[in-house]
């Protein structure tokens, strides 16, 4: 179910994303924290990469990485409290993984290729 909503999240975030010009860095959102750094990261790159649409079409990609926050930080908690020892780091380590590839994703897209790693 896990591998499911994260693939969920990689399709959406990448889909939703269909970014103006590039340009810019990933720099840090104004969202909270997810608990997980890559996962913080991957909303960063996101929402670098939406700022650069036109703002008639921003609201529903802010809302959709607003969702993805959401989504990130209850999987991070469910696992915090569900696991214990080498099983919930290896579920945090599984996550952080899967936000990195997120983020590659969306830096890797043409449009927002030119956003670095932070």
């Amino acid at each position: 179910m896990a591998r499911a909503l994260l693939g969920l999240l990689l399709l959406c975030g990448t889909a939703v994303l269909g970014c103006g010009k590039a340009g810019g860095d990933a720099g840090k959102t104004d969202l909270d924290s997810t608990g997980v750094d890559a996962c913080d990261g991957y909303l960063a790159t996101m929402t670098a990469c939406a700022s650069k649409l036109p703002a008639e079409t921003r609201k529903g990609h802010e809302a959709a990485i607003r969702i993805a926050r959401d989504v990130l930080e209850a999987k991070a908690e469910a696992d915090d409290e569900a696991l214990e020892g080498d099983a919930r780091a290896e579920a945090r380590g599984a996550l952080s993984a899967a936000c990195k590839q997120m983020s590659d994703e969306v830096r890797g897209r043409a449009a927002c290729g030119a956003l670095t790693e932070r």
